[in-house]
């Protein structure tokens, strides 16, 4: 059986609530959240510097800090990873449907790079990342943060350093960091409840849809412990109805072998694309408790609990993997997530021989069921059951840290602070099989064998590992003069599995006057492989090499033997390096400007390769007796790439109508370029020489998939009862590549270019009373959609899926919603 999770009194109790965050919430009470804002500007930030009273305008890296109000405005649906996207314009949050584990877990990305190329940090301490490998997306092959595992009512603001940070954080800090401060309130509460729907124009089939009811409840409680302690604690839940965004299908083009039942479908929605169903419940608190002698004890936890179910592709009656016994008008696997995430943090900071000293521990874990229900298992006839146990994934990871911090009078203009640590942590992967109907071959010999949108995980292809990672590093900070800031850090770290590296950060600030600063930074980073990367396995439904079809491919580790015939190569860390040159200016009080160039230059990329077939391929396969699975794919370190971009931030604040009017605009402008590509393998070659690694419709993903800029334009007014926002976002023109043939031929693929789309979000609050403040409002309230694929059957799946889904705007249309919350 697969183990569990520990009960949350059980875990590791970890990591801080940190030194500033009480300071920040009690400074900025009274002044306005908006991240740019003059007075915002100013706010002390967390993340990004070891030192006290670090601003975010006067850092030598970018920062954004977004407020409790920015925060909760954003959050209109409940998703965290889309209130991100909302807020940053350097954050993406694609959608994926009809895709297995990615309808349950989604990754965001930060300045154009993978999911798992950017840390999360929970009160500055690192997040765990989830049990489940990235598949299907345009960065197959990644393990992200769930950032949806975090209760999205315990935020009290959020942090984005938006810079290269492994020196100074550890591993993932490629693109940067984004850092979730918890509520610390020590008294008072709230208590909000909302609801909202879609409600869209869907042109494919030429309805008005209402769907994607979603239904919100949060809670929260300070109550004070001490003179200046606190526990602040709350429950979040959250339910959403699924949407169905599929058009019209061509059965005669889309079905197996075209048989009368088969066309008898022809011309109806049988397919499904659009979010998932899923259900969500969170508890969260944060608790400082001041001791004896200056001691400060500290301890917060997250749990999340979540329950999805989203949908494979349908089968048509006549289709081979169909049993007519059991499904005479075919059938479409539903797909069924059943997630559990924890994250529990004690410590304690005290003085101790003119250090300031913060110990702690944490535990992280998630687990991941993996089921299926409405399929079958064709090669055990009208004897398949139709509910599946595809597998179980669990990830956890233990930690024990020490910080220490110092300031040192060296008799330069300002003290030296410095800062030491050490961290020892404990990561285990296992990975369980499913039931044995879901991956038997039965006695039909010429059906295909194991469950329909699966197969599942075999007992042999189990994984059970773990490794230990120690960390020791330095971060030191002086002002050399009045103008000049200088930071500097390193860190060597050592993998148990992976060896050892040593990595550095130098970043300067330098003010030509009060108003006016440059700064800049160079930093290496070193990413080992997840320990998920490396024992991952599991085999999904995906499209032929031409789009005609579809086949059952098999994702493997790079350990596995028969990976191993296909090419596969033992995992090596991914190196980087980044560059970032910028300024701030602010020319008076109300008015700021930031403009951060940046250059992310990856060695060695983890990425998935292409889907392995070809008509030797499949022999070789059936000739080892694996003719349940017509693909192989593996990861590897296949890519060197350089991403260059460019962050610009443009803020007003000014009195209107008895209120105050914040003006925004925050422009990201991002490319991808592949550097190198590593193609050879002998061992390949033997099997089918004309098979490799990375295709070009892969190499294309990686190039064009994400909007090479992205634009937010926002306006936010407050006065005493009224609180108005309009936002503005325009995604960037895009290319993904088309199974179309006659579609036009960029970088030597078939593509289809996406035009830029504009989604404007617009909300309304009023408080009834002090305590009581109402809200209604609308994202994508034009119901725009990303500009249809092309309507072709090769390009749309014979009109079943009429939107590419790696446009951030989605494909739900509009969403509109309201809610009530009280303070007490």
């Amino acid at each position: 059986m697969p183990h569990t999770l520990p009960p949350l009194r059980r875990s590791a109790l970890a990591v801080a609530l940190l030194l500033a965050s009480q300071t920040q919430a009690q400074e900025s009470a009274n002044l306005p959240t908006t991240t740019t804002s003059a007075a915002a500007i100013d706010q002390v930030t967390v993340v990004g510097s070891r030192a006290r009273n670090r601003t975010v305008f006067d850092s030598a890296v970018p920062i954004d800090r977004f407020g409790a109000r920015e925060v909760e405005n954003a959050l209109a649906s409940g998703e965290l990873g889309a209130a991100l996207q909302a807020l940053a314009p350097s954050i993406n949050f694609a959608r994926i449907e009809s895709s297995g584990a990615a309808d349950s877990v989604r990754g965001i990305q930060l300045r154009g790079l993978a999911p798992d190329q950017v840390l999360v940090l929970i009160n500055g301490k690192r997040r765990h990342a989830s049990a489940v490998l990235d598949t299907e997306s345009s960065f197959a092959g990644t393990v992200p943060v769930d950032i949806n595992a975090i209760p999205p009512g315990a935020i009290d603001h959020i942090e984005v350093l938006r810079d290269g940070a492994g020196a100074q954080y550890g591993s993932d800090a490629v693109a940067g960091v984004i850092n979730i401060v918890l509520k610390n309130a020590r008294s008072g509460g709230s208590a909000s409840l909302g609801y909202g729907a879609n409600h869209t124009d869907f042109k494919p089939t030429n309805e008005t849809k209402t769907d994607g009811q979603t239904k919100t409840a949060s809670a929260d409680y300070g109550v004070p412990l001490g003179d200046a302690g606190f526990l602040r604690f709350g429950a979040d839940t959250r339910s959403r109805a699924p949407t169905q965004r599929a058009g019209f299908s061509d059965a005669g083009w889309t079905s197996w072998n075209s048989t009368p039942a088969d066309l008898a479908l022809d011309g109806k929605v049988v397919f499904k694309s659009g979010d998932s169903h899923s259900n969500n419940n969170y508890l969260f608190y944060n608790a400082l408790l001041p001791l004896e002698n200056g001691v400060d004890a500290y301890s917060f936890a997250t749990l999340n609990q979540r329950k999805s179910t989203g949908s494979a592709f349908f089968r048509y009656p006549g289709d081979p993997s169909n049993v007519l016994a059991l499904y005479p008008r075919g059938f479409r696997p539903d797909t069924h997530g059943d997630m559990s995430d924890v994250s529990a943090v004690a410590g304690a900071r005290f003085s101790a021989q003119g250090w300031n000293w913060d110990v702690s521990a944490r535990h992280g874990g998630n687990l991941f069921h993996y089921d299926l229900s409405n399929s079958v298992n064709a090669s055990l006839g009208s004897n398949s059951p139709t509910r599946f146990h595809l597998a179980s994934f669990d990830f956890r990871q233990n930690a024990l840290n020490a910080d220490l911090t110092r300031e040192f009078d060296l008799g330069l203009p300002a003290p030296v602070s410095l800062a030491i640590g050490a961290e020892l942590m404990h990561e285990t992967y296992r990975s369980s099989p499913g039931d044995a109907a879901s991956y038997a071959a039965g006695p039909l010999t010429d059906a295909p064998p194991g469950a329909q949108a699966g197969p599942g995980l075999r007992p042999q292809d189990a994984f059970d590992g773990s490794r230990s990672i120690r960390s020791v590093y330095a971060d030191g900070e002086t002002s050399l003069s009045s103008q000049l800031l200088l930071q500097a850090a390193v860190r060597y770290s050592d993998y148990s599995d992976f060896g050892h590296a040593s990595t550095g950060k130098l970043a300067s600030r330098y003010k030509l006057s009060d108003s006016l600063l440059l700064r800049g930074s160079l930093s290496n980073s070193f990413r080992a492989p997840a320990l998920v990367q490396t024992g991952f396995r599991f085999s999904t439904l995906n499209f032929n090499s031409d789009g005609s079809g579809v086949q059952t491919a098999s994702l493997l580790p790079a350990s596995d033997a028969l990976a191993r015939a296909f090419g596969a190569q033992a995992l090596k860390p991914e190196k980087s390096t980044n560059l970032s040159l910028g300024l701030a200016w602010r020319p008076e009080r109300h008015t700021s400007f930031t403009l951060d160039g940046y250059r992310i230059k990856i060695r060695d990329r983890i990425t998935r390769s292409s889907d392995l077939q070809s008509e030797a391929a499949t022999a070789y396969l059936a000739s080892i007796g694996r003719s349940d699975i017509q693909s192989v794919a593996y990861l590897a370190n296949l890519l060197d790439t350089s991403t260059t971009g460019l962050d610009a931030v443009l803020n007003h604040d000014l009195p209107l109508a008895g209120g105050t009017l914040n003006l925004n605009a925050a422009l990201n402008l991002n490319k991808t370029r592949i550097d190198q590509v590593h193609q050879a393998s002998g061992a390949l070659a033997k099997i089918d020489p004309a098979l490799t690694l990375l295709t070009d419709n892969n190499l294309f993903r990686i190039r064009h998939a994400s909007p090479k800029s992205k634009l937010v334009l926002s306006a936010d007014w407050q006065a005493a009862r009224w609180n108005l926002q309009a936002r503005a976002t325009r995604y960037g023109a895009l290319q993904d590549f088309s199974f179309d043939d006659s579609a036009p031929l960029v970088d030597g693929v078939h593509a289809q270019s996406f035009a830029a789309v504009w989604s404007v979000d617009l909300e309304a609050q009023y408080k009834l009373s002090r305590q009581l403040t109402l809200i209604a409002g609308a994202d994508n309230v034009f119901d725009r959609y990303p500009e249809r694929v092309r309507q072709t059957n090769n390009a749309s799946y014979g009109g079943a899926l009429p939107y590419n889904f790696i446009n951030p705007i989605g494909v739900n249309g509009a969403y509109f919603y309201g809610r009530v919350r009280y303070t007490f």
